[in-house]
C-alpha cells in the first residue's frame, strides 16, 4: 500500500549509522564495483551541491538548511538511494537540538525516523510539534501516515480528520482514503479520490502520481486488476523511477504472472534494494540463469543491512526473500513476527501469514487474524490466506474421534 502523501521520504537508508565493529569490505578484485554513484546529469544532483554551497555560505540560515535536507530525503525516497537519509540528518540534527527547536527542523526529524521505522519516536516529536501547534497540517499528515502504517486505525483516522478544510482538499481525501482502502472501504476510497483528482486536473505532478497510485492500491484491494495497471501506468507517468511505485507495481505484475514485465519495470534500477528484489523475483519465476547469482546479491545485500543495524528497515523484504527465493519458510516466519512488531501494513499481512502456512504454524499467524477481523482488509489474496490459516487452526483444534480428553 502506497503510503500517504506526508510520507514522502520513506524507505531509505542510514549510511551514517554503519556499525563501529564491522569488518572493512576487501574487494576480491581491482574491477569490482563498489558503489554507484547518482549521475551528475541529473539537475536534483547538481541543484544539491549548489544548495549546500549556500548552506556552508549561511550557517545561521535554517531556511537552507530545512530545503538542503528535504532534497535529499526526497531524491532517496524517488530513486531508494541508501546514502540519503545520512545527509539529511547530518544537515539537520544541529537545528534539531537546539532548545527550543524550530518546528520546521522537528518535522525532518521525525520524517527521517519515520524512515527508520522508528516509528515512536517520530510519533513522540509530532505530538510534541501538535501540542504547541494543533493546526500543523504537515504533522497531522506525517502522524497519520506513522499511526496508519502502525496498525493504529483509530488514530490514523483522527488524525486525517484535522486536515478537513486546512489543506488541499485532494490530500485530505487521500490521507482518508488510505485509512479507507484498508478497513474494508476500498471502493469509497478510490471513488473519492478519482472524483476529486477530475476537479482538479492541474494538480503537482508529484501530488497526481500519488493519487493514481493510492487508486491503484485500492483497485488492487477490490481485485479490479485492468483498472490497477491503469493506473499504476498513469501513477508512473507522473513520477517515472519512483521507488515505492516501482516495488508496488512489480508485485502487482508478478502476483498476475507478468514476471517479464516486472523483470523489464525493475531492471533500471538495481541500485535500490527494493526493485532489485523483485528483479531476482522475476527471475526466478521465469528460471533465468540470472537468478541464482541475484539470488546471491540480495542475500549479501541483507547481510550488509544487518551489519549496519539497519536490517529491520527491510524485515518485509527480508521474511519474502526467506520465503520465495531461499526456501526456507521457518527463518521467514521470525522475520515476519519481528517485523509485525514495527509495522502493520498490508504487505506485512500478507507476508505473516504466507510464512506461518509454509512453516506448518497457521496458529502463530492468530494475531494477524485478530488484526483482519478489526480492520475488514478486503484484498482477495490476503483473505483467502486468512481463511486458509483459519481453517488450518479450526482442523487442528478439532478432538479427534474416539479419543477421549
Amino acid at each position: 500500500m502506497r503510503a500517504i502523501v506526508a510520507s514522502l521520504f520513506a524507505f531509505v537508508l542510514n549510511d551514517a549509522v554503519a556499525a563501529n565493529t564491522a569488518q572493512p569490505y576487501v574487494p576480491a578484485s581491482d574491477n569490482a564495483i563498489l558503489e554507484h554513484l547518482p549521475s551528475t546529469s541529473d539537475p536534483r544532483v547538481r541543484g544539491f551541491d549548489a544548495l549546500r554551497k549556500q548552506v556552508e555560505a549561511n550557517p545561521g540560515d535554517i531556511k537552507l538548511a530545512v530545503a538542503l535536507a528535504r532534497g535529499y530525503l526526497d531524491y532517496g525516497r524517488d530513486t531508494g538511494d541508501a546514502r540519503y537519509l545520512g545527509r539529511a540528518q547530518a544537515v539537520i540534527a544541529p537545528w534539531a537540538a537546539r532548545h527550543p527547536a524550530s518546528d520546521d527542523a522537528l518535522l525532518v526529524t521525525a520524517t527521517i525516523l519515520q524512515s527508520r521505522h522508528q516509528f515512536v519516536e517520530s510519533r513522540r516529536i509530532l505530538q510534541a510539534v501538535l501540542q504547541h501547534d494543533d493546526g500543523n497540517a504537515q504533522a497531522w499528515l506525517t502522524l497519520a501516515s506513522v499511526t496508519l502504517v502502525q496498525g493504529d486505525m483509530d488514530e490514523a483516522h483522527r488524525d486525517c480528520a484535522h486536515l478537513l478544510g486546512s489543506v488541499d482538499g485532494l490530500i485530505t481525501a487521500g490521507c482518508i482514503g488510505s485509512w479507507s482502502a484498508v478497513n474494508g472501504h476500498a471502493q469509497s476510497a478510490l471513488q473519492v479520490v478519482e472524483t476529486l483528482l477530475r476537479q482538479e486536473p492541474n494538480e503537482p505532478p508529484a501530488l497526481q502520481s500519488w493519487a493514481h497510485g493510492l487508486m491503484a492500491d485500492a483497485a488492487k484491494t477490490l481485485g479490479q486488476a485492468a483498472r490497477a495497471d491503469a493506473e499504476f501506468r498513469q501513477a508512473l507517468h507522473f513520477a517515472p523511477g519512483d521507488n515505492f511505485l516501482l516495488a508496488d507495481y512489480a508485485d502487482f505484475l508478478l502476483d498476475h504472472g507478468r514476471a517479464r514485465e516486472a523483470l523489464e519495470l525493475t531492471r533500471a534500477y538495481e541500485q535500490s534494494d527494493t526493485s532489485f528484489l523483485r528483479k531476482a523475483l522475476a527471475e526466478a519465476a521465469l528460471r533465468l540463469p540470472a537468478a541464482s547469482a541475484d539470488v546471491q546479491q540480495m542475500a549479501a545485500r541483507f547481510h550488509d543491512l544487518e551489519q549496519r543495524g539497519d536490517s529491520r528497515l527491510y524485515g518485509r523484504e527480508e521474511a519474502r526473500f526467506a520465503l520465495e527465493l531461499q526456501h526456507d519458510p521457518e527463518r521467514a516466519l521470525r522475520l515476519a513476527k519481528n517485523n509485525w512488531t514495527i509495522q502493520r501494513a498490508p504487505e506485512d499481512i500478507r507476508i505473516y501469514l504466507q510464512a506461518a502456512l509454509a512453516a506448518g504454524k497457521p496458529e502463530a499467524a492468530q494475531v494477524v487474524l485478530d488484526f483482519l477481523r478489526q480492520t475488514q482488509f478486503e484484498d482477495p489474496i490476503v483473505r483467502a490466506l486468512a481463511a486458509q490459516a483459519a481453517a488450518r487452526i479450526a482442523a487442528t483444534a478439532k478432538p479427534v474421534a474416539g479419543v477421549s480428553r
